[in-house]
């Protein structure tokens, strides 16, 4: 859900000559928050990257959406108190949609325990194809071959990438239970993205994704409890207590809104292409910060990745 107050319910019909409503979201601004919304999940990889020894996997995932909750408070608190009887007519949707994002969210952290970075990026480049299929099986969403096309360019990128354009990386993998566990999230990202225009009416953006948020770690609750007596607890200290609140606002509250937003507008098969372009912004993020360096399989992916997001954004 990465807004504005006003509800969606499907992808409009827009023509290349129409032009917005006043409140409404043109195209290009729609295609805008999607690339924002990369650039904080890239961020939120670096984060989680440097935690993930220290913070468990459901407790980060705990907290991170509690966070996120609390930060939407004093925005939505009017509009929750007049559509408060809406969400709870409503409360079966809002609590698949919190399984299906909040949960994949969990999965994801889960599976970085098990499998290696590389592993889990070729994974992750699924996720395009896997919104287009379920696109395609639920709500009729068709794909052109052009658009096709886009798609393994894309794929094809982000691998030569991950791999380092060295194709005995590729066929030295083996592929374990976090591999499954990341797969398993890729599916909850896309059945989310699918389901966004279903979103009921007369319920504000707002208070949808509070309310998804609420939920969500409503859902880990148990899951939470049972980690920090099994495993290990969350670390009370400043330190995790301001990763949490960057990882709740800046890479949980902020994108999901913005993509929440953004869906409906852009479509969800030319939507989820842009997930791609997470990897080229987290390369740039490691280059600025961790002292990492670019080379020339960086760049012929990236190319192979833009191309295949101009091919499938664009219109007959």
């Amino acid at each position: 859900m990465n807004g504005n107050s006003s509800s969606v319910t499907g992808p409009p019909q827009a023509t290349p000559q129409a032009t917005p409503q006043a409140g409404e979201l043109s195209l290009q601004a729609g295609y805008l928050m999607i690339v924002c919304v990369t650039i904080f999940w890239a961020t939120g990889l670096v984060i989680l990257r440097g935690y993930h020894e220290t913070v468990p996997p459901i407790g980060i995932s705990f907290w991170r959406w509690a966070f996120a909750a609390g930060c939407l408070v004093p925005i939505i608190l009017p509009r929750l108190r007049r559509e408060l009887p809406l969400v709870l007519g409503h409360w079966r949707y809002f609590a698949v949609m919190a399984f299906f994002m909040i949960g994949g969210s969990a999965l994801s952290a889960v599976a970085l325990n098990f499998t290696t970075a590389v592993n889990g990026t070729i994974v992750t480049t699924t996720q395009p194809a896997m919104t287009a299929v379920i696109a395609w099986l639920l709500i009729g969403d068709r794909l052109s071959p052009v658009q096709m096309l886009g798609f393994i360019a894309a794929a094809l990128g982000i691998i030569i990438i991950v791999t380092r354009a060295d194709i005995g990386v590729l066929l030295a993998l083996n592929f374990n239970l976090g591999d499954f566990l990341m797969l398993g999230a890729v599916v909850g990202y896309s059945l989310y993205a699918v389901r966004l225009p279903r979103m009921p009416r007369g319920i504000s953006l707002g208070v949808a994704v509070f309310t998804v948020f609420v939920m969500g770690f409503l859902q880990l609750l148990p899951l939470y409890v049972a980690e920090s007596f099994i495993y290990m607890p969350v670390p009370m200290d400043l330190e995790t207590g301001v990763m949490l609140f960057l990882l709740g606002l800046v890479t949980s509250t902020i994108p999901v809104f913005m993509w929440s937003r953004a869906v409906p507008v852009v479509g969800v098969s030319r939507s989820a292409i842009f997930i791609n372009l997470v990897p080229i912004f987290g390369a740039i993020l490691a280059v600025s910060f961790l002292g990492e360096r670019l080379a020339l399989f960086h760049f012929l992916g990236a190319v192979l990745i833009f191309a295949g997001i101009v091919l499938v954004v664009r219109r007959p």
